[in-house]
């Protein structure tokens, strides 16, 4: 089971929590390449009950920054997770094949149209996050945030989001947690995707399998056998 966490200056807090919780597996978000060397060098072996890994919080300011992670970022890094509330910028990271999980498009704010809600994604963008092999993510640290009305309006436009995403591209949701008041038990982020209109597999997946496979395809391109995906060399 995994949760994805971005931590400020209190790994070890939130790490300690993930094992209270039986979280399995974490992925450690951080905002720059130079500090997330630094912490994994104090934390890989730090624990023994549960693996780390180590993923980049990627927040551009603009389209054109948001095109600017290479390839060298990409493969230095576990997991590469985007947001942005700008539709432009959205676009932008959805047609970026460096970035794994995009999330936190949807906002609380704004009025909806009379036919659809103003969700930051729309059927466009995610054929654009199928191509790339991208997934889409729900952050609940995003939900906490909210209270009232603005979480209610929230919640519907994630709704939405899920049902245009999760035929097309595997969804995940995780804690994206800094504080360990925003963490909770896997079963319960699951049971929330389904409340949002995600099925039970779809939900069980989100929570190990789909962000597992991420993992697992940087894996294979850091391999010195790789060529192209679906291509390596052997022996």
């Amino acid at each position: 089971m995994f949760d994805i966490l971005t931590p400020n200056n209190n790994e070890k807090e939130l790490l300690d929590r993930a094992i209270e919780l039986g979280i399995t597996h974490t992925v450690l978000l951080y905002k720059s390449i130079s500090e997330l060397k630094r912490k994994k060098s104090d934390f890989s072996n730090t624990y023994r009950t549960i693996y780390i890994h180590f993923g980049l919080l990627f927040a551009p300011k603009n389209s054109g920054e948001a095109r600017k992670i290479n390839e060298r970022f990409y493969l230095e890094t576990d997991l590469i997770a985007a947001t942005s509330q700008d539709e432009r910028i959205t676009r932008a990271l959805c047609e970026n094949p460096m970035i794994d999980v995009v999330f936190g498009a949807a906002t609380s704010f704004g009025r909806d149209a009379l036919d659809y809600r103003r969700s930051g994604m729309n059927a466009i963008l995610a054929n654009l996050m199928k191509e790339h092999k991208q997934s889409y993510a729900i952050s609940f640290a995003n939900i906490l945030q909210e209270v009232g009305a603005r979480r209610a309006k929230l919640l519907g436009r994630e709704m939405q989001n899920i049902q245009l995403t999760r035929r097309k591209i595997p969804l995940i949701i995780a804690s994206f947690a800094s504080d360990v008041h925003q963490m909770r038990i896997i079963e319960n982020l699951a049971a929330l995707l389904r409340v949002l209109g995600a099925n039970y597999p779809q939900s069980k997946a989100a929570t190990s399998t789909a962000i597992e496979n991420l993992i697992k395809r940087k894996e294979a391109r850091r391999s010195k056998n790789f060529v192209r995906a679906g291509v390596r060399v052997v022996d």
